[in-house]
């Protein structure tokens, strides 16, 4: 039996409409307050074996009743949460009761009722900082590392800045630090620009979704800072892998990574944009503001991934655009 906090978003949506298709069990708790999550509960409630509940994980009791209906979870997958860095910053306390109050609570309930599951944790790469403390170079379409850096694993320094980092920073080390107190199964999972179907991203946050939504309405986007910001794109898809592959694993060694396409799928937004054009599209934009704490260049070190896991992505980035183009395309029918 899988648990799927958050599983009427966007990731989740993607990783239980798999799991019904393989006719694996899964439970669905979702508080249905994210754009989208409405349409995407409908979609849930018409995939076979998916059990969809209606609940706010912030309610110790919404999970004690759970329990009681699901004695046998043996996977969890935690995705629910508060995901806009200016939402954090506008409303830090809900913010704060959402990323980590309510996956304290799902760590209780996971040590009190389900103490064999495997857990999930969808960090984000947003606990590293603003990374100021490497020096980048300005190129003409992109930020880049003098020192040859191309790729960053979890040696980095966690430095939490601005509320969605701290309040994720906080449930990230909440699970870490269950794995060896409580000796919980738990993965950490620091997560870097991931996109595809079902993503309502916003200007705050999926990125690269939203760029391509609003080039086709063909509305003019204002940019935080000049374009030059680098991420390595994941579709969704490969995400999902990743997750059935920790899952399918006999033992995780570790128990936190960073989750990106790598270095072979890293883009800047102007990169973007000009793959945008080649598509035939036509994206008007303005440089504005950096965001607090952004990040001028991240990219994974997906090197672990592969090495415990046999995961590598199986999209390339032309892929990933032209299946981003399509989705936003389609979406935009009426």
């Amino acid at each position: 039996m899988w648990l799927v906090t958050g599983g009427a978003g966007f990731i989740g949506t993607n990783l239980v409409l798999t799991l019904s298709r393989r006719g694996d069990p899964v439970t669905v708790i979702d508080d249905l307050s994210r754009t989208g999550s409405h349409a995407n509960a409908e979609l849930l409630l018409d995939a076979p074996r998916v059990n969809f509940i209606r609940g706010d994980i912030r309610d110790p009791a919404t999970l004690d009743d759970l329990a009681r209906d699901l004695p046998e979870v043996m996977h969890i997958v935690h995705l629910a949460g508060q995901v806009s860095m200016l939402a954090s910053l506008n409303n830090p306390l809900d913010d704060f009761s959402r990323n980590a109050q309510g996956s304290l609570n799902l760590l209780e309930a996971q040590r009190r009722f389900w103490p064999h599951s495997r857990s999930i944790f969808a960090s984000t790469n947003k606990v590293y900082g603003s990374l100021s403390q490497y020096q980048v170079s300005e190129g003409e379409s992109r930020y880049n590392f003098p020192d040859g850096r191309i790729a960053f694993g979890t040696d980095l320094p966690v430095i939490l800045q601005g509320g969605y980092s701290c309040s994720k920073g906080c449930a990230d080390f909440y699970f870490r630090d269950y794995r060896d107190t409580y000796e919980l199964d738990t993965v950490v999972l620091r997560q870097s620009a991931v996109c595809g179907r079902f993503q309502n991203a916003s200007a705050d946050q999926g990125w690269a979704s939203f760029l391509t939504k609003e080039t086709l309405a063909g509305r003019r986007i204002q940019l935080h800072g000049r374009g030059k910001q680098v991420r390595d794109l994941l579709d969704v898809d490969d995400l999902v892998d990743l997750y059935l592959s920790i899952m399918d694993s006999t033992e995780v060694a570790g128990g936190c990574f960073n989750v990106g396409g790598g270095p072979e799928r890293s883009i800047s937004l102007l990169e973007f944009f000009d793959e945008l054009r080649i598509r035939g599209e036509k994206p008007a934009f303005d440089a504005g503001a950096f965001r607090p704490h952004d990040q001028m260049y991240f990219v994974a070190d997906t090197g672990p991934l592969e090495e415990q896991f046999g995961w590598t992505p199986k999209l390339n980035l032309m892929e990933i655009i032209d299946r981003l183009v399509e989705f936003e395309r389609t979406a935009a029918r009426p």
